[in-house]
């Protein structure tokens, strides 16, 4: 009989626990147990609330670019070969570059215009260094192909594209420089 009154007053004494007075406040149980549920949860929001605006944002930038003449020297059996198209202007000139960065990925899409162009620009931004392709826009034209390789800042992108032909005509190497898109380059 005093095991079952013992278990009776306890279970009483555990409900009791469990509802909430007459004048609004918790129970100990869980008055104990709110507070680091709602510390971290006012953690957790006071976080999300001073986070910094995220970086992931996609970044646009234009400028021009500037090609020239290139030559190629090769090492063949410890003979030196030279090889330049002086007599071509195919290429030669000032043009325009359009990248955009994608700030969660890295990820760079672009399109240049001018003598080097129309083609398409693809690659990778990482830790500030730009490394991408250039391809022709019409593949089957032979036009320049090539390397882009760069540096970004937060005002700017700088760096060379390296070209061909299609049939290794000429060679062009390119210097750009893009600002953030809608600023004067």
């Amino acid at each position: 009989m005093r095991l079952v009154v013992g278990v009776l007053l306890l279970a009483g004494v555990v409900a009791c626990d469990d509802k909430p007075s007459g004048n609004g406040t918790q129970p100990a149980a869980a008055a104990s147990a709110s507070p680091s549920i709602a510390s971290s949860s006012a953690s957790a929001a006071a976080s999300a609330s001073a986070a910094p605006k995220s970086p992931a944002a996609s970044r646009s930038w234009r400028g021009t670019y500037k090609s020239a003449a290139s030559t190629l020297t090769a090492a063949s059996d410890g003979k030196k070969t030279h090889w330049s198209d002086s007599q071509s202007t195919t290429g030669i000139g000032d043009g325009a570059l359009a990248l955009t960065i994608d700030g969660a990925t890295g990820q760079v899409s672009g399109t240049v215009e001018g003598p080097l162009g129309p083609a398409t620009v693809d690659g990778m931004v990482t830790d500030g260094k730009l490394a991408a392709t250039l391809r022709r826009k019409d593949p089957t034209d032979q036009g320049f192909t090539g390397t882009v390789l760069g540096s970004t800042a937060s005002d700017h992108v700088e760096g060379t594209m390296n070209v061909s032909l299609g049939l290794a005509g000429a060679l062009r190497t390119a210097t750009f420089t893009l600002t953030p898109s809608g600023t004067a380059p």
